[in-house]
């Protein structure tokens, strides 16, 4: 928008936004829009079209919806009252201090006292498609175990990475290569968000994790909320929000706290609506437990989706909707422009308190 303003141009008619194919073998698909500009001067009729319908709006806006010309802008905060997500831990280790089965089986064979040392590690990939991948974590120098021949040539190996490197944080951080760059950890429970999910799910594919996992820093984390957050984020009312806002990686959608979760707009919720959405959130969470040969991709394929699993989204749909309002809501245009009304409304309350 800030660029259509300068130009001194506004939208008259927009298509939202479709999947378009040729003829061409293995042809993934576009999405597209169609925009149409004019002279802001100029008061013309405006038409939003859909693929299903057409209306004239007062108003269309850069998000193509027929509400007034916000942009919705990155938070270091939340602007709701939920808690803090930020990135998993950067290794910066030149790949050392992260382990496969087999390296991790060999350490261990070589000293029974390094599998207090080793924990499941796990990024976007490692969610959503099930890897199986470890690493060394120390909270603090071990002598004993630092004289190991394979541990001491891990930890040597870390430190040339780093002292070769032209960041000097980075050659600082050789002080303590034994150490992923960071060293957040969970007391009990993590949700934690894949940074980029395929545009053809319907939900993102989100986990809860005990405290046996380090989170890689190509995932989003919440450390030790409560699980009804992890419904609030799970449910397609975030999900229109995060199509509308988040970045793309190709046609994938990237996952931003800055952009997606701490802009959305999310009401005051009683401890009723929290224990409802808490209750659904382990519904679930135990679909999922019903198939655990498959993986997050697999029970999220939008034509593969377990029935079940399916049900119990569906429900938690209605319970984060009426949090909203009673009624209920009959599309995502619909949705976005009750969402962009409140970060309107919420964004003004927070200016003229500050």
């Amino acid at each position: 928008m800030p660029l259509l303003n300068n130009l001194r141009t506004q939208i008259f008619f927009a298509h939202t936004s479709f999947l378009w194919k040729n003829n061409a073998k293995k042809n993934a698909g576009v999405t597209c829009v169609i925009i149409g500009l004019t002279s802001k001067e100029k008061t013309v009729l405006k038409r939003l079209y859909n693929e299903n319908s057409v209306k004239e709006v007062k108003n269309i806006n850069g998000y193509l919806l027929p509400a007034s010309d916000i942009v919705i802008i990155r938070r270091k905060e939340t602007l709701s009252s939920l808690p803090k997500m930020s990135f998993g831990n950067m290794p910066n280790d030149g790949g050392h201090l992260i382990l496969d089965n087999q390296k991790k089986d060999f350490l261990i064979s070589e000293n029974i006292k390094l599998k207090k040392y080793i924990k499941k590690l796990v990024g976007a990939d490692e969610i959503i498609n099930g890897y199986n991948r470890w690493c060394l974590w120390f909270k603090e120098q071990e002598p004993d175990i630092f004289k190991s021949i394979e541990v001491n040539k891990i930890i040597e190996a870390v430190k040339k990475h780093r002292l070769s490197s032209s960041d000097k944080g980075t050659n600082k951080l050789a002080a303590r290569s034994y150490q992923f760059r960071d060293l957040n950890e969970t007391i009990s429970i993590s949700i934690v968000v894949p940074s980029v999910s395929s545009e053809r799910r319907e939900y993102i594919p989100i986990a809860i994790l005990d405290k046996s996992f380090i989170v890689l820093n190509s995932a989003q984390v919440i450390y030790d909320p409560p699980v009804y957050i992890f419904g609030i984020i799970s449910s397609h009312m975030h999900m229109v929000w995060v199509r509308a806002v988040a970045g793309r990686l190709e046609s994938r959608i990237r996952y931003s706290s800055e952009l997606c979760y701490n802009t959305f707009p999310f009401p005051e919720i009683n401890d009723k609506h929290k224990e409802a959405i808490e209750n659904i959130s382990y519904r679930i969470l135990d679909a999922r437990a019903e198939y655990p040969e498959k993986t997050l991709a697999e029970l999220y394929d939008p034509d593969k989706m377990p029935a079940n699993l399916l049900e119990a989204h569906k429900h938690l749909d209605e319970a984060i909707e009426k949090c909203y309002r009673e009624r209920p809501f009959e599309s995502d245009e619909e949705r976005l422009e009750e969402l962009f009304k409140l970060y309107e409304k919420m964004t003004k309350q927070l200016t003229a308190v500050n």
